[in-house]
């Protein structure tokens, strides 16, 4: 079940049925909104399993191809656009890339 893997270390990938579960099961989760042919997408990628293994938020991605309803509701209309959720609800959205810095800030700045 997604909601268990999210506790691991490791960056976890949703669809439709899943995000709001491990949503509102995580205080802070960051989501990546992502296409597979995404350059900048792909760059992200050791960013965000920097920031799963030693942040306490849940940090997860959704390709809007396959989940279009999930990355409409959330406003995801470019790749990658973040969306920062704290308990359960969506308060920050950037969109592009963004530094670690810039993630690791905005996870801290909601984060218990």
């Amino acid at each position: 079940m997604a909601t268990q893997a999210a506790e691991t270390d490791n960056v976890v990938s949703l669809d439709d049925d899943d995000i709001k579960t491990v949503v509102e099961d995580s205080s802070v989760a960051l989501v990546e909104f992502y296409t597979e042919w995404c350059g900048t997408c792909e760059r992200m990628k050791p960013v965000l399993e920097e920031l799963a293994k030693d942040t306490d938020a849940t940090i997860l991605t959704i390709d809007i191809e396959s989940n279009l309803e999930t990355a409409i509701e959330f406003g995801a209309q470019s790749t990658p656009t973040f969306v920062l959720f704290a308990d359960g609800q969506p308060v920050k959205q950037l969109r592009g890339g963004q530094t670690e810095q810039t993630l690791r800030d905005l996870i801290v700045q909601y984060h218990d």
